[in-house]
């Protein structure tokens, strides 16, 4: 059974903007998991260092994240740090952590970006 269905879409030179304003790491620690933000620091070690990449990595995280509180509100208020984006087998899943992990049996994502937008879908599972 469906749980629940979110969307979200992110202008990209938006994140590019909070970069700009406040620095990559300020944002990184606000919205990445623990397992996030240390690959985003093993691939990103210097701020100037791949601007565009670092950019899409944080835009299509907080798409997801996004999508996923979406796809789970009102039954749980999720946190940007309870969600990660992890890789299985080249598709995105997402992790979830502190207590939600138990509401959802399985997760479905579906990740796009553009040259200025990045957009997300996220289906929860109801667990058996």
């Amino acid at each position: 059974m469906i749980l629940g269905i979110g969307v979200d879409i992110v202008y990209l030179p938006r994140i590019a903007g909070l970069v700009a304003r406040r620095g990559r790491g300020p944002l990184a620690r606000r919205i990445l998991s623990p397992v996030e933000h240390k690959e985003f620091i093993h691939r990103f070690p210097k701020d100037d260092q791949q601007m565009t990449e670092q950019v899409i990595y944080l835009g299509s995280r907080w798409c997801v994240k996004e999508a996923a509180y979406k796809a789970l509100y009102p039954v749980c208020r999720l946190e940007w740090k309870q969600v990660t984006v992890a890789k299985e087998q080249d598709k995105p899943v997402l992790k979830l952590s502190n207590g939600a992990d138990g509401i959802v049996g399985r997760s479905h994502v579906s990740l796009s970006h553009d040259t200025d937008y990045a957009v997300a879908q996220v289906i929860f599972e109801a667990p058996n």
